[in-house]
């Protein structure tokens, strides 16, 4: 089980994933995939490691998100 999906939802708040985030000497990759009240999703991801490792993730997801805004 990854480190967000073993959170409290709904009642893990930003603060406590970056002090998990803080606290963890592991490199950390999770998604976690709620529903909201309304009927709408909400995805969440955490990555968390060396700066080269991340920043190769965050380029592919910035990379989408260009991509979904273009749509």
């Amino acid at each position: 089980m990854g480190r967000l999906t073993s959170m409290q939802w709904p009642k893990t708040t930003l603060l406590d994933l970056l002090e998990d985030a803080e606290a963890s000497p592991k490199d950390t990759f999770d998604i976690v995939h709620l529903e909201l009240k309304s009927g709408r999703s909400y995805v969440i991801a955490v990555v968390h490691g060396e700066p080269d490792q991340v920043d190769e993730v965050a380029e592919v997801l910035e990379n989408l998100k260009q991509k979904l805004e273009g749509v």
